[in-house]
């Protein structure tokens, strides 16, 4: 009987320690992993936020799903001033215009802007000729 007693303790004994280098295992790899991999709040990366003359809101958003990685070693700052390309492609008689918004880190935005918390709609179009005479016109669209 006693020597059951005896086998339960070293195997409790011995869970007990195999839990807690566990425990210290995962802690010291999240100390490592996390301080290799810097977050968006020790790069700087936050939405770009300015409040006009008239007290409006204006916000522009990161993009979703870009890495950090490269923004360790960068010597820049996020943010302005902030470089809008295009990217126009031809299919047909659509033509599709993409644009991207780039901080001076290299940190991409979300095309369209939030103004006093709502997303302002996309903007419209009119294509003229040479004349001046209005020969199309549309909306543009959000994704």
């Amino acid at each position: 009987m006693n020597n059951d007693a005896s086998q339960k303790k070293k195997t409790i004994l011995i869970v007990v320690a195999a839990v807690v280098s566990l425990v210290v295992i995962v802690t010291l790899l999240r100390s490592v992993l996390s301080s290799s991999t810097p977050s968006r709040e020790q790069i700087g990366l936050f939405p770009l936020s300015m409040e006009d003359e008239n007290g409006d809101t204006w916000v522009l958003n990161l993009a979703k799903g870009q890495s950090l990685s490269g923004f360790e070693d960068s010597s820049e700052k996020p943010g302005p001033p902030l470089m809008v390309r295009t990217d126009v492609q031809a299919a047909g008689r659509q033509l599709s215009i993409g644009l991207m918004i780039e901080g001076q880190a290299g940190e991409s935005y979300q095309p369209g802007v939030m103004k006093n918390g709502s997303i302002v709609p996309p903007p419209s179009f009119k294509v003229t000729d040479e004349s001046g005479k209005v020969v199309g016109s549309g909306q543009f669209h959000y994704g």
